[in-house]
């Protein structure tokens, strides 16, 4: 046996081979599968931008005008909702991420002033995509807000119900 080459734990030199083959296929495998999937995935901004969506590309986006238009979007937003949901948003972001619309937990699995899963967060009513963090701190609060009257304030299951003591004073 030659002892330069590695030795394959737990196999003999005559299942060498096919345990070469079947490494091969597994990678040939997941090769095909990451390919459908970055497929799909072009597919389906291709279809939200199709549909008026920003595709998730960030701030700005909806015209060319450096965002305005999207920052007019959310202050309107913001200015529709009644002062108790204002003050919802006020507090259950002081409570999640101490008002920072810009952190990330120590995972980053949760992000921005509300710490949204990125999945929540691509998900919600009135989204512009992307990162929470990426976003200012109204943006995110209308997106949490439209979210909360959509689906409860479960989503915030420590901070955003009243059954914390931050709502009962």
């Amino acid at each position: 046996m030659n002892e330069n080459r590695p030795r394959l734990t737990g196999a003999t030199e005559d299942q060498a081979p096919s345990r070469r083959l079947a490494r091969a296929e597994r990678v040939r495998i997941a090769l095909g599968g990451a390919a459908a999937a970055a497929l799909l995935s072009v597919a389906l901004v291709g279809a939200t931008t199709a549909l008026g969506g920003s595709g998730g590309t960030g701030p700005g986006g909806d015209g060319g005008d450096g965002g305005r238009t999207t920052r007019a979007k959310y202050l309107n937003a913001w200015e529709g909702f009644s002062t108790r949901d204002k003050r919802w948003a006020r507090r259950t972001s002081e409570c999640e991420s101490g008002g920072n619309p810009k952190i990330h937990d120590s995972t980053r699995t949760y992000h921005g002033a509300f710490q949204f899963l990125l999945r929540t967060w691509r998900n919600s009513p009135m989204t512009p995509g992307g990162d929470p963090h990426r976003y200012t701190w109204k943006t995110q609060a209308v997106v949490a807000v439209k979210l909360k009257h959509r689906a409860g304030a479960n989503q915030w299951p420590v901070c955003g119900t009243k059954t914390t003591k931050l709502f009962q004073s």
